[in-house]
């Protein structure tokens, strides 16, 4: 409920000042806007009242929203009103630079909302991204398919396409995006193509998951395991690796790779478990793969007297029992745990109980009054003090903020453009990979996060924007190049063509929402099922 209470919220925001762009700009050049409303009132509306010239609604389809322009052809297909005598307050009696800002008006809002989001959230909360240098000094650990595409653990991403990134997430994403990849390998410099073949493996299996920070072996903690074929595993909840074939490694990457030169072996690991060394005997199947990541699921390894809160959700039960940041959590009814994984599979156990959580405020043991959520959860998260650090965080004021803000909006719109030029090629499948409201609330966190929000709306503004500029026959992009074209040529297309232009451009757009939804749905409903 809290994903979907979340897509809502930034739908409803990015709708409504998107359409009150087109109805600012009509209302300035003295159109008048017989509609204005949030959601889709296809058949009828949940609210509506008139006032003034302008009916304002709420629909009951979620998928976006719109105006309604005196003398317009638009989505609502009004071909009678078009066969009167033009009228002074009507869109079509306006000048063509006066109709071209008023299509615009919605695009202009969205880039302005980004710019304010982005500034307030840097002022705020600070500009916040991972360093690539930071995160690469060991080098870096690959999946499946980045080992499949050339890449090797331990690789260094150096450029992509003769630009060095500095922000992680996005050298991520232009590696998905770009062609040549420079790596250092050994102290060696060496050059991978990314193949739109590789990329749709990518994209199909991993994404951007398939590239990130090398974990040492010491901080992973198996968290669950599967069983295959109701053959149970000789791995277990808990257990720490340690050693494979009587050899130890620093990193969880070497682990795997060593497991490699073993294929369709059986062979010693040792593991910690329950604070004593125990050696099983772990399968490996031919392609050297033991079920890491497919039946037996990994987690960070974190020591609780070297651990401390990090962050609260609003309304937790663990905001309820006044926890505060950087408090250090001890255990829980007097029971003290050493690591972390233990604490959570012990609190799980007490879902809808009350207890009593005891921690370390500074220098004072506490005893806090808590109850345990029905999902069998507080409410925080952990991070360990430790651990390195890969963020960077640029606290700016408003004169440093609002440059940044916008220069991120613009290096947002080049990605939007290089991510459709990937969907339009066939061979990386990137297309369908592309989401609905349905796809996109299911990627967000089941937290309420305000600074998660405001970065994800002035995104999601920017995406809006973009996607409104497409030349389509039906987005504002659309009348936009029909209104340029003629100024350009002072000629107009006929009111009958224009509809069938519109009708063209609403079927185009209704398919490929019934494409994007049906193909969401259809994943949430087989999640659910299987």
């Amino acid at each position: 409920m809290i994903q979907l209470g979340q897509i809502l919220f930034i739908l409803s925001v990015l709708v409504i000042l998107h359409e009150f762009g087109h109805y600012i700009t009509a209302r300035m050049f003295k159109v008048r806007v017989e509609k204005f409303y949030l959601f889709m009132d296809a058949g009828f509306a949940l609210l509506k009242k008139k006032i003034g010239d302008t009916e304002w609604g709420i629909g009951w389809l979620p998928i976006g929203g719109y105006v309604k322009l005196a003398g317009m052809v638009d989505e609502s297909m009004d071909m009678e009103q078009m066969k009167q005598e033009p009228q002074p307050w009507e869109f079509r009696s306006k000048p063509a630079w006066q109709r071209l800002i008023i299509m615009l008006g919605g695009i202009i809002v969205n880039i302005l909302l980004a710019w304010f989001l982005y500034t307030v959230v840097y002022t705020t909360y600070g500009q916040k991204y991972v360093s690539t240098d930071k995160i690469q000094e060991n080098g870096l650990s690959f999946g499946e398919t980045g080992l499949n595409a050339g890449f090797k653990n331990g690789d260094k991403i150096l450029s992509v396409d003769g630009v060095h990134q500095e922000r992680f997430n996005r050298m991520v994403l232009d590696a998905l995006l770009g062609d040549n990849i420079e790596i250092e390998r050994n102290g060696q410099k060496q050059t991978i193509v990314l193949s739109d073949e590789n990329k749709a493996k990518i994209l199909a299996k991993e994404g951007r998951d398939f590239v990130g920070a090398r974990n040492l072996i010491s901080q992973v903690v198996i968290d669950s395991v599967a069983s295959v074929k109701n053959k149970p595993s000789v791995l277990m909840a808990g257990d720490k690796l340690q050693m494979l074939n009587n050899k130890s490694f620093v990193y969880f990457d070497e682990f795997t790779d060593e497991l490699k030169n073993h294929k369709g072996k059986t062979v010693p690991v040792t593991v910690l478990r329950k604070g004593a060394p125990v050696t099983v005997l772990l399968a490996v199947d031919k392609k050297g793969d033991a079920g890491f990541g497919d039946s037996i699921f990994l987690t960070e390894s974190m020591d609780m007297a070297d651990s401390s809160v990090n962050q609260i959700v609003p309304g937790s039960e663990a905001d309820k029992a006044k926890l505060q940041e950087n408090d250090v959590i001890l255990g829980f009814n007097n029971r003290v745990y050493e690591n972390f994984f233990d604490f959570k599979s012990e609190l799980s156990q007490s879902a809808n109980k009350d207890i009593t959580l005891n921690i370390l405020r500074g220098t004072q043991r506490m005893a806090l009054p808590a109850h345990v959520g029905k999902n069998g959860k507080l409410g925080f998260i952990l991070k360990p003090n430790n651990q390195p650090s890969y963020e960077i965080v640029n606290k700016l004021n408003v004169a440093e903020a609002f440059p940044e803000a916008v220069k991120e909006s613009w290096q947002l719109l080049i990605y939007n453009v290089k991510q459709f030029k990937l969907i339009l090629r066939p061979k990386t499948e990137a297309y369908k990979h592309v989401k609905s409201p349905v796809g996109i609330a299911r990627a967000l966190p089941d937290t309420w996060n305000w600074e998660f929000i405001w970065n994800f709306t002035a995104l999601f503004s920017i995406g809006l924007a973009f996607m409104n500029l497409l030349p389509i026959p039906g987005l504002d992009g659309g009348h936009a190049l029909f209104t340029i074209a003629e100024m350009i040529t002072g000629k107009t297309l006929s009111e009958k063509a224009m509809g069938h232009v519109q009708t063209a451009g609403m079927i185009i757009l209704l398919s490929l929402m019934v494409l994007t939804f049906g193909k969401d749905i259809y994943q949430l409903i087989a999640d659910k099922l299987l």
